[in-house]
């Protein structure tokens, strides 16, 4: 059995792709395409295929807020 996802919640400043997939409910794609136009801060750490690429989770934050619509 895997272990549960960690939150949004959680201590670290940063947010992974997969997280965000989770999140978000959508493909890896999907998030790619989203945090690109959003104009994401990209953390790459590492390189080539064991690189890992992180977002910063205040900005993340940031965004979805400003997605919100009110309901009236």
């Amino acid at each position: 059995m895997k272990p549960p996802a960690k939150t949004i919640t959680d201590a670290s400043p940063f947010i992974s792709p997969v997280e965000l997939v989770e999140r978000w409910r959508c493909g890896r794609s999907s998030v790619d395409r989203i945090a690109r136009s959003a104009g994401l801060t990209r953390l790459c750490l590492g390189s080539g295929k064991n690189g890992m690429i992180r977002y910063l989770k205040e900005e993340v934050i940031a965004y979805e807020e400003s997605r919100r619509i009110v309901m009236r």
